[in-house]
């Protein structure tokens, strides 16, 4: 690597100058499906901007890291990280992934590393010049440090803007600045107007959900990430007042009569809306009576980088598509606090 120049590393803030000029110069730019970044996007001089600064953290609170020069071996241990970098178009410098890393197709999966359980020294075999993580673990972030190895901290994303912050964090870790400005401006629009797509009957009405994310009833909150997603389109979980995902009992999902019942889990565990109407009491529960049940893409539904817009557009659809006697909102006799 590099040795330390002995000025101040560049900021994000200095390494994003320029970045309009260069946004408007970018040719085929990717689709704006969320996958690949086409390689004629990268910069021209990517070294120019190195060294940077880049700060971990969910928002950029955490610890600052610093690259001199632009890295050629990824190890990314976040399936959300590992999308962005390919979307931005580093992904020819990830040399390694996590076995939950599974889009694109063609990610170089690697079985024994895990962001859940990271181990130290089967990441360092593949001698990285950045590791991405989304958990902290104070003993693997301390052995990278050690070892002189660049490690980017980038927790689940609390707001919609988390998640455009980390994107253009990881596109100026990357030499990507440009690419990854371009790729959150296209989220915003396709975001909205995939909103826009949702008559204001509906998204008016303040219609109740259950999110579930498990069958043990594990749902997702207002102050949740996907809680903030469904805002856009005016609804409000029956959890509203919880921690960010709470797990409720069967009478409380019961007595809160959702409007409409969101599945996160029918990949892993399987379960269809049959299985839900026949969980006792269940059937007296408005979404059940009026077929509104909708299966999300699990793993849309638990990540926040670029292919968010797939997701809002998916949850749109699915809104645009509800019988109309399951548009109008229909008062709980209690909401979970």
């Amino acid at each position: 690597m590099m040795s330390r120049k002995k000025s101040l590393a560049r900021t994000i803030g200095s390494a994003l100058c320029g970045i309009a000029i260069a946004a408007a110069a970018l040719v085929g730019c990717g689709s704006n499906d969320g996958g690949t970044a086409s390689n004629n996007t990268h910069n021209a001089d990517a070294s120019q901007n190195f060294p940077v600064t880049v700060k971990s953290g969910v928002s950029g609170e955490g610890e600052s890291v610093t690259l001199e020069q632009e890295p050629t071996r990824i190890v990314s241990l976040s399936p959300t990280a590992t999308e962005v970098l390919y979307a931005i178009g580093a992904g020819e410098r990830v040399v390694a992934v996590d076995k939950h890393s599974t889009y694109p197709a063609g990610t170089p999966i690697v079985e024994g590393l895990s962001g859940f359980k990271p181990n130290l020294e089967a990441v360092v075999s593949h001698d990285p010049d950045l590791v991405v993580v989304s958990r902290e673990d104070d003993t693997f972030v301390a052995g990278l440090n050690a070892a002189k190895i660049p490690v980017l901290v980038l927790p689940a994303a609390k707001k919609i803007d988390d998640a455009y912050s980390q994107i253009e964090r990881l596109g100026a870790a990357t030499g990507h600045i440009a690419d990854a400005t371009l790729r959150v401006s296209e989220m915003q629009s396709d975001i909205e107007a995939a909103v826009k797509t949702v008559p204001e009957s509906i998204t008016s009405a303040r219609l109740s959900y259950y999110h579930e994310i498990s069958s043990k009833l594990y749902a997702a909150a207002d102050s949740s990430f996907i809680g903030q997603v469904y805002a856009l389109f005016g609804m409000k979980s029956i959890a509203s007042g919880t921690k960010d995902y709470p797990q409720l009992t069967n009478e409380a999902v019961i007595d809160a009569n959702p409007d409409v019942i969101f599945q996160a889990n029918q990949g892993s565990e399987k379960i269809t809306p049959q299985d839900l109407a026949a969980r006792p009491g269940w059937n007296t529960i408005k979404a059940i009576k009026h077929d509104a049940i909708v299966q999300l893409d699990q793993d849309l539904a638990a990540r926040w980088g670029t292919r968010l817009p797939l997701l809002v557009k998916q949850i749109a659809e699915q809104l645009v598509a509800l019988p109309q006697e399951a548009r109008a909102h229909e008062p709980a006799s209690s909401t979970v606090h």
